[in-house]
């Protein structure tokens, strides 16, 4: 059976990368990382977001939800 990865993302680089993660990609909210379930238990408390798929880490909605008008009548 296959590990479970979760892909996080991190305002900041950390100075030193927990054994399983990986840096992926830099976008404009920050830097992702992928890892197994015991380095996002170290890396949790500097996160901004925590997710299971990489999709929702390239166009974050829930960093964008606060931003976004909206026309209520």
């Amino acid at each position: 059976m296959r590990q479970k990865k979760r892909y996080i993302l991190m305002k900041s680089f950390p100075q030193n990368l927990p054994e399983g993660s990986k840096f992926l990609f830099q976008n404009q909210w920050g830097f992702v990382f992928k890892a197994d379930l015991k380095a996002t238990e170290s890396l949790r408390k500097d996160a901004v977001l925590i997710s299971g798929s990489v999709r929702k880490l390239k166009e974050p909605q829930v960093l964008n939800r606060r931003r976004a008008k909206s026309s209520t009548g």
